[in-house]
């Protein structure tokens, strides 16, 4: 597969089997996102233990529902829904809460992360709702277990696992976004 056929092909997968991710494949998404452009530091906390995927999903579900926010809150109210979709590994990225690229960091190694994942035949779907509930003052405790230093905050990641049903909590089809303007 290329690059093209990856952008392509990937899609937003909201179910998975509970079947681990091999070691190996898995250490190519690593990769892949460390390879990432970037201009400044972050951490990728790789969790693979169920029972904290498990509270990081309930909090943020708290989170959403309580969020204020029209989508969140709805998403939330959907019978079954869980925010990690059932992922065997979630992958939390954080950086400097201070440093201002850190967001365009974080989202530039997910975004090379999802093209691994898909190029390697699994499923794979970008987070952000952990951030609602992981930098919250008072989930420091369950921030700083799910391996986020002291003066950073969560700003993406990614959840990764062999897809059980790529329709599941499906929000559109897919589609080009964004406007073109060609300046010569």
């Amino acid at each position: 597969m290329n690059v093209a056929d990856a952008v392509l092909k990937r899609r937003s997968i909201r179910s998975y089997q509970d079947k681990p991710v091999t070691d190996a494949d898995l250490e190519a998404i690593i990769s892949a996102g460390r390879w990432a452009p970037n201009a400044g530091e972050y951490k990728m906390s790789v969790i693979r233990n169920k029972d904290l995927i498990a509270r990081i999903n309930e909090r943020t579900l708290d989170a959403m529902r309580n969020s204020g926010n029209e989508f969140l809150m709805g998403r939330a109210a959907l019978p079954g829904y869980l925010p990690l979709y059932g992922a065997p590994v979630i992958i939390l990225l954080s950086g400097p809460k201070e440093m201002a690229i850190t967001q365009l960091n974080c989202g530039v190694s997910v975004q090379n992360m999802l093209l691994q994942a898909t190029e390697l035949g699994l499923g794979s779907v970008f987070l952000r709702s952990p951030s609602y509930a992981l930098n919250a003052p008072a989930n420091a405790a369950l921030s700083a277990e799910a391996g986020i230093p002291e003066g950073y905050q969560m700003e993406c990641g990614i959840a990764i696992g062999y897809t059980d049903d790529e329709t599941k909590f499906a929000r559109m089809e897919r589609e080009p976004r964004g406007v073109v303007a060609y300046i010569d």
